[in-house]
């Protein structure tokens, strides 16, 4: 079923943030890689000008969403679409502290681009680039060209829990920790973007952005994910639109 009023949906988000905050709050938070924790240590200085834009993969957006600490989340602006499921996403966000920008390849894309390149100085940009609709875990070009018009480091992430579950959907999952467990947020060595490329030479970027994911993911899957992870099937699938 829809929720098609505003207010349902304000009341959705408040219960899944309550819940989820719970839930994080009984996780050990490790923060692994030289940038993330050098960011960490400056959030409090007013003349840092470091920001970067981060990458992370749809199914695994739940984790640095709730594991970040409020400073970091205050100087966050996300990337979210406009169709039904954005907006759940969009209210559980502002909830956080985050900025928002809503907008996708297929709905009001220009505009969200507009707004990421015009407001977002001194807050860092994260960007789901394999969503809203897949496929999976494919970078698409759209974070690569943000980070080049606003000179900033296009940054891999990695997030896993020691233990969790997996929502299985249509074309991806969300991964949920399970009570108790370790989350780790990790970042790679930034990716810095020529301005003004052509589509072709922004496409080896992508590439470049696309292979740095999926060593760093790997990496993170085999050294710091482990014990049992289940699969349950949710009762509301994130459902994949026709192109």
């Amino acid at each position: 079923m829809k929720i098609r009023s505003r207010w349902l949906t304000k009341i959705a988000a408040f219960c899944a943030v309550f819940a989820l905050r719970l839930l994080f709050a009984t996780c050990r938070k490790q923060f692994v890689g030289e940038v993330l924790q050098a960011g960490l240590k400056k959030l409090d200085d007013p003349n840092n000008t470091e920001y970067y834009v981060l990458c992370v993969w749809h199914d695994a957006l739940l984790l640095p969403t709730f594991a970040a600490p409020l400073p970091l989340r205050k100087r966050c602006c996300c990337l979210v679409s406009r169709h039904r499921d954005g907006s759940y996403l969009a209210e559980a966000m502002a909830l956080m502290d985050y900025a928002t920008v809503r907008g996708s390849s297929q709905r009001g894309g220009t505009e969200a681009l507009r707004e990421l390149l015009t407001q977002t100085a001194g807050k860092h940009i994260i960007f789901t680039p394999d969503g809203p609709q897949g496929p999976r875990r494919q970078l698409k070009h759209g974070v690569a060209f943000v980070a080049s018009q606003l000179g900033r480091g296009l940054l891999p992430g990695a997030f896993v829990a020691k233990r969790s579950w997996r929502i299985r959907g249509t074309w991806t999952d969300i991964v949920i920790p399970m009570p108790f467990t370790t989350v780790y947020l990790i970042t790679g060595d930034p990716i810095s973007v020529p301005s003004n490329l052509t589509r072709d030479e922004l496409t080896r970027y992508v590439v470049e952005a696309q292979e740095a994911m999926d060593r760093l993911n790997d990496e993170a899957d085999r050294i710091y994910a482990g014990g049992s992870q289940p699969e349950f099937v949710a009762k509301t699938k994130i459902k994949k639109k026709a192109a």
